[in-house]
């Protein structure tokens, strides 16, 4: 008998220690392998001293930061979280995922659109139709067309699997402004949320668990972009797909990370025999080059993460197509071919980074400047960023902008000679230190071979206004040297 109460006593005191040693062992299996399924980057591993030898005084925060990122068994753990709340409160546990209705997930980041709380202010929706124009300017000035769309998000084409408690205000949001000021300003646009709306109860264009649209979505939008640009092009309008459960959702992996759990795909029976050109390693790539011997004309397409599913079908079509996601727009490719189309795709919930960076080409010139009445206030810095281009950026204070202002850069040399350049309404925010993507920027490349004097010039920023006409001056300018 006492033999066995030894026994109990061992595995009882056994058992109390495991269990008062899981703790400390899931904190030293730290998992570096395990892929992160989370939409942000991870803590990285602390150093005990900063680049200068000196002790790191935030060490003790990073290595807390640190192993809640990577302790053993984190995924299995948030994935067991997220389920009990999911199947017992319907509730999300991950922040940037909202699970919807039928099993539907949305991504939170895009809540602000479907409320119809408008992230853009009225004359960033004017800033941007401004920086559009420049754009299609510059691409016409290239023999070019420019195509612009905004790809909707999934809460604005599939509304109804919102949660109930989620109410939007009836006031119009960004797109719905956004794409009212292009129509009143005749500009190129691919209306996408009208052609993709229209067929969305015909037809599932989005994942139910992904934050992105299906095949079919992505189909339906390269027809509705060569229809706004007015190319023939094949439909496949006869072919049937098939639905195989082969996609793993990206809002799915978010609140699930140890979830096999694949979400349906749209297969269909198309033999594409477009080629990648040069090193291809997947549809993340930064720039995609793609061959269609028998295709037609050439095209450069600036793309988010939507432009995954989309480059089948264009790259059937076009003889030759470079996809880029490279930002801000590098527009200068335009300077080293000829491109018949330039499609610049965004998302809904990104509509505001088209005020954020000026697209990456030397700048249009303009014949005159209209004559200021009066002086303000603003900021220039110039970088030269390593390549043949030089960035110029800052801001103008103004407080009674009653339109978007056209942006005037005068450079004027020690000869007196001016050379004056149209800047994008921008506002640099990440160049300037700034959370918030402010209505007072104005930014421009310039190629460094038309900057090649060596003696400071100086630099006259304009901004007309429209009810007025306002200056500011910035001399000894070095266009070698960051300034300001």
């Amino acid at each position: 008998m006492k033999k066995l109460q030894k026994i109990a006593l061992f595995c009882y005191c056994l058992l109390f220690f495991c269990i008062c040693a899981l703790p400390g062992a899931m904190l030293f299996a730290v998992n570096t392998q395990e892929e992160n399924t989370e939409n942000r980057e991870l803590a990285a591993v602390p150093s005990l001293l900063k680049e200068d030898g000196g002790f790191n005084e935030a060490w003790s925060s990073q290595v807390q930061s640190y192993v809640s990122d990577h302790f053993g068994f984190r995924s299995a753990l948030v994935t067991a979280d997220s389920t009990l709340k999911a199947k017992l409160l319907h509730t999300s546990a991950e922040e940037d995922v909202i699970i919807g209705k039928d099993g539907w997930l949305y991504y939170t980041p895009t809540v602000q659109d479907y409320l119809g709380n408008p992230t853009v202010s009225d004359l960033g929706i004017a800033n941007i139709c401004r920086n559009l124009e420049l754009m299609q300017d510059y691409a016409a000035q290239m023999n070019s067309h420019l195509l612009v769309t905004v790809v909707p998000n999934k809460s604005t084409v599939y509304p109804q699997y919102m949660p109930a408690n989620y109410k939007p205000s009836g006031v119009d949001n960004n797109l719905t402004r956004l794409t009212q000021a292009i129509a009143d300003a005749g500009l190129p646009y691919c209306d996408m949320a009208q052609a993709l709306t229209a067929s969305a109860a015909d037809v599932q264009l989005y994942h139910k668990h992904d934050s992105h649209w299906n095949n079919t979505g992505a189909l339906y939008g390269y027809r509705a972009l060569l229809d706004a640009a007015g190319i023939t092009h094949t439909t496949y309008a006869d072919l049937a797909f098939e639905e195989s459960n082969v996609w793993e959702g990206d809002l799915q992996r978010m609140l699930f990370p140890q979830s096999t759990e694949l979400d349906v795909q749209h297969v269909y029976p198309i033999s594409f025999t477009y080629r990648y050109l040069g090193r291809y390693k997947d549809a993340d790539d930064l720039n995609i080059d793609t061959m269609q011997p028998t295709g037609n004309g050439a095209l450069l397409m600036f793309r988010d993460s939507f432009g995954e599913a989309i480059i089948p079908y264009l790259s059937e079509h076009f003889a030759t197509a470079k996809y880029s996601r490279a930002r801000p727009y590098p527009m200068h490719h335009l300077e080293n071919m000829q491109y018949d189309l330039v499609i610049a795709e965004i998302v809904e919930r990104n509509i505001s980074w088209l005020q954020k960076e000026a697209p990456k080409h030397h700048a249009l010139t303009a014949a005159e400047v209209p004559a200021a009445d009066r002086e303000c206030e603003g900021t220039l810095y110039v970088v030269n960023d390593g390549t043949k281009y030089l960035h110029l950026y800052g801001t103008m204070e103004f407080s009674d902008a009653q339109q978007a202002p056209r942006y005037y850069v005068t450079l004027t040399d020690a000869a007196g000679t001016s050379t004056t350049y149209l800047a994008y309404n921008c506002y640099e925010a990440e160049l300037l230190g700034d959370d918030e993507v402010r209505d007072n920027g104005f930014s421009l490349w310039l190629d460094s071979a038309f900057c090649n004097t060596t003696e400071p010039c100086s630099i006259t920023v304009t901004a007309d206004m429209g009810t007025h006409v306002q200056q500011k001056q910035f001399s000894g300018i070095s266009l070698a040297a960051n300034v300001h």
